[in-house]
């Protein structure tokens, strides 16, 4: 792979990464969640909730996620904001003593002594059980506004539009979970209406920019939900004018009838065969077709919620490099722009599959460890807002740098990056856990296997 000037970047924040992790994120760290005011009734702890979330995002950056090490992480932010603490406080005496002196006062001279909060003399202890109340005290609500603080604004590249419309890629993941009580009840796995003992597993569905690769929203529920109903809820937050590429799975009819009332552009593929009507011929592969409204409504479109009875979509016929034909349609009626330029755009919603991966891989948002339904957003918050903030320093970088699946840019962030072993609680193991024992049925499979390959390889059979 060439060396280029994003590779660059990265390696520099690589190296940065080693010395201190928070510095990077300091100057990328919404300032309206650092500036935000304790309740007045609230206790002085240790463990306030902009110091358990500044704790969150940094455990969030590790490849050790477990509550000892985010103490230990918090032991040096503890540190550092007890010494911003302190010269804050003696600035302001300093500030006081200049005014006394170029204005005095009838009276005793005023003196006055640094004093720190409590929480803040002595080093904390390396205990988890308060940071563990802590995590469970912060409100969901501050979560979700650092996701949504964590977020660019203002971004146009060449990359990052097309035709002056902003471009969003969306897909959807399955994630494990822990397997508890509290996750098993909602986010259980059926086969058949029959609840299964594996573990509880959630879907989620994902939409990231292009040219940023920052993820703009998310949905969660558990895995027996559609993807399409999770997704029609998500074009309400996508900006008006932007387009989305999805694939196959979104060529809906109601999906692409709401794009259009939201004035919302789309592309995705068509490989099922569907009735419809040609308007116009733009070319031989290329023409404008309408639609009309299926009788049959999707099970999980909500009844109050009313499609037009028929829509117009351009329908463009494609080849790949292999010579293999396909189609795609888009809402996206302009003559102006030409077929071509559909198929070369569509080819880059190969990056939502890539920003995907580095989410549940690199993140390790694959398996999440919380053990309430509550937790498993924050967690889900806190970590997709660390993606963007990491995005967000990337950017800066590579403005201009289109976003290729063969550079892992969030790859070179980390210092360290390997597998995590982790067994059915959670634990992290240095080698691969068994797990769960094999039934009776399947152990003997297994040894019948074993001695007829015994008996293929053994010398006798081969002289025979």
């Amino acid at each position: 792979m060439k060396q280029n000037r994003s590779l660059a970047i990265s390696t520099i924040i690589q190296e940065q990464q080693k010395l201190n992790i928070l510095n990077l994120l300091e100057s990328n760290f919404p300032e309206e969640i650092l500036k935000r005011k304790m309740p007045e009734k609230s206790r002085n702890r240790v463990f306030s909730p902009v110091s358990t979330l500044l704790t969150m995002v940094l455990t969030a950056t590790q490849e050790d996620k477990s509550l000892k090490n985010s103490v230990a992480l918090y032991y040096g932010l503890h540190q550092k904001i007890r010494e911003k603490t302190y010269e804050e406080a003696l600035l302001k005496i300093k500030e006081h003593e200049k005014e006394a002196r170029e204005k005095p006062k009838a009276g005793r001279p005023w003196k006055k002594t640094v004093t720190l909060p409590r929480s803040k003399e002595q080093d904390i202890s390396l205990n988890t059980a308060a940071y563990s109340k802590a995590r469970t005290r912060l409100p969901l609500k501050m979560t979700t506004e650092l996701f949504k603080a964590s977020h660019m604004k203002g971004v146009k590249t060449s990359y990052s539009h097309w035709h002056n419309r902003r471009i969003f890629i969306g897909d959807g993941t399955y994630i494990q979970m822990q397997d508890t009580p509290a996750l098993r009840d909602k986010y259980k796995v059926l086969h058949n209406g029959v609840a299964q003992e594996g573990y509880p597993q959630g879907l989620l569905v994902a939409i990231i920019e292009r040219g940023t690769g920052q993820v703009s929203g998310f949905a969660l529920s558990d895995r027996h939900k559609s993807e399409l109903a999770l997704f029609y809820d998500l074009i309400d937050k996508l900006p008006k004018g932007s387009i989305a590429y999805l694939d196959d799975l979104y060529n809906c009819y109601e999906i692409l009838a709401k794009c259009i009332r939201q004035g919302i552009d789309i592309i995705v593929p068509a490989k099922r065969k569907r009735n419809y009507q040609m308007v116009k011929k733009i070319s031989d592969n290329d023409e404008i077709i309408e639609i009309k409204k299926p009788v049959k409504r999707s099970p999980w479109l909500k009844k109050e919620d009313d499609t037009q009875d028929k829509i117009r979509v351009r329908r463009i016929k494609c080849k790949s490099s292999k010579g293999k034909e396909y189609t795609l349609l888009s809402t996206v009626l302009d003559e102006g722009i030409s077929a071509d330029e559909f198929q070369i755009q569509y080819l880059t919603r190969w990056d939502i599959e890539i920003g995907i991966r580095e989410i549940k891989t690199i993140m390790d948002v694959n398996i999440l460890r919380s053990k309430t339904p509550e937790m498993i957003l924050k967690e889900l918050n806190v970590s997709l807002a660390t993606y963007n903030l990491i995005r967000q320093i990337i950017y800066e970088g590579i403005k201009e740098m289109p976003f290729s699946p063969k550079e892992d840019f969030i790859q070179k962030f980390y210092t360290i990056n390997k597998n995590i072993l982790i067994d059915k609680k959670g634990r992290v193991y240095a080698r691969w856990s068994p797990g769960r024992r094999r039934t009776k049925g399947s152990d003997q499979e297994a040894n019948v296997t074993k001695t007829q390959t015994r008996k293929k390889l053994s010398p006798e059979n081969e002289t025979r």
